[in-house]
């Protein structure tokens, strides 16, 4: 099962998923929440404040309920880190990393101590685009142009791909342009990109690794 920040999200879950899956044994991710409107085939954004409120919403004894009524394993829940400073800004301001953060905060909302054994908290650093810009070969550069190896200390991903040559739209302010999401559908093309070098991908991202080795057990 999956809670995540939108459908553009999913489709790299599941990239994964069919990836790992083998003949007698099928990975299947189940979208519990942001759900699928079943007349326009899509489903609505979600974002990390819907994510939270559904924590809160949802005790750690109502997860293992819905998995154990959706004959699921675990749950997956997703959410970015781009925003932890706006989500725990006394943490960021201890020191500590975007993602232990994004963490506490997740577990703040479901009132427990740690990520409990049914859920597994999957918090990429910036974002699951980081993901996907470390798939590619072309190998980026810091501000001093040294070559960067931990993909997750990059802050600017999104420019980054633009500059790959992915698509764009303007801001708001229509001075800066910004990675476009829609159709949310081109993510599986992302997908069959991140699976195609995903050993790259992998070396130079710590929490994709994570979800792949969770998925390869």
């Amino acid at each position: 099962m999956l809670v995540c920040e939108g459908e553009t999200d999913s489709y790299i879950f599941e990239a994964l998923a069919e990836h790992f899956s083998k003949p007698e044994e099928q990975i299947k991710i189940d979208l519990l929440a942001p759900q699928w409107d079943a007349t326009s085939g899509t489903c609505p954004g979600f974002g990390f404040g819907s994510v939270l409120n559904w924590c809160a919403a949802n005790p750690v004894e109502k997860i293992q309920m819905l998995i154990d009524f959706g004959s699921a394993r675990a749950l997956f829940l997703q959410m970015d880190t781009d925003i932890a400073k706006q989500v725990n800004c006394g943490c960021i301001d201890r020191g500590h990393s975007a993602r232990h953060c994004c963490e506490e905060r997740i577990n703040q909302q479901l009132k427990i101590m740690e990520e409990p054994d049914c859920c597994h908290y999957i918090l990429p650093t910036e974002n699951t685009e980081t993901w996907i810009l470390a798939s590619h070969e072309l190998p980026q550069e810091d501000e001093r142009r040294m070559p960067i190896n931990n993909y997750e200390v990059i802050t600017n991903t999104e420019q980054r791909l633009i500059d790959l040559g992915y698509a764009s739209r303007k801001s708001k302010n229509g001075i800066k342009r910004k990675l476009s999401k829609s159709p949310a559908t081109r993510y599986k093309n992302h997908g069959e990109q991140l699976v195609a070098n995903l050993t790259l991908a992998r070396q130079r991202c710590n929490e994709l690794d994570r979800l792949c080795t969770l998925m390869e057990s």
